[in-house]
């Protein structure tokens, strides 16, 4: 059995808080073990943070994820999906169909392209209907900015571990 040190967030000490770091400090406070999913540019900096702590596994599909994720949950092992939000679309019906009618929770890292500083006409068309599709699926969900702000981490920890409580998925929306 491996353990590791509990994962947190840079204080104001330890310098600006980035996105990788409260995406870490959210999974570790939350128990995850192992992220899967299908790997976005965008997400690199996340994805190379989680890596240095946990192992992640690639998947050629987001719906193929969240079932992998729903598995572990139901074994007793908690794991978090990271895609990019494009992968949202691909990955509703298992999420509604598997974790919300099931009642198991399943965390969501999803790469936010075509917000903030993300242009690009082909990724606004879906960045701009990310947070309405969370909402019509009745997933709780958290903006991570680029510069986050102390407490954050721990601010989403809390609501998280709200939806897992309710038995829901819950998704951490990082921004580019």
């Amino acid at each position: 059995m491996t353990t590791t040190a509990p994962l947190t967030a840079p204080g104001p000490a330890a310098g600006p808080v980035t996105a990788a770091g409260t995406v870490l400090a959210v999974l570790g406070n939350l128990g995850v073990e192992r992220a899967i999913g299908v790997p976005d540019s965008q997400l690199s900096d996340v994805l190379a943070a989680i890596g240095g702590r946990m192992p992640v596994d690639f998947t050629v599909r987001e719906d193929i994820a969240v079932a992998i994720a729903f598995g572990l949950e139901l074994a007793g092992h908690r794991g978090a999906v990271f895609m990019k939000n494009a992968g949202l679309g691909t990955s509703l019906d298992s999420l509604i169909s598997l974790a919300i009618a099931a009642q198991v929770p399943v965390l969501l890292v999803i790469g936010w392209a075509g917000s903030g500083r993300d242009t690009l006409g082909h990724h606004v068309v879906m960045g701009e209907r990310s947070t309405a599709l969370l909402d019509a699926a009745g997933i709780s969900y958290d903006i991570v900015c680029r510069r986050g702000q102390p407490g954050d981490a721990a601010r989403f920890s809390a609501r998280a571990a709200a939806a897992i409580q309710r038995r829901c998925p819950y998704a951490l929306l990082v921004q580019p």
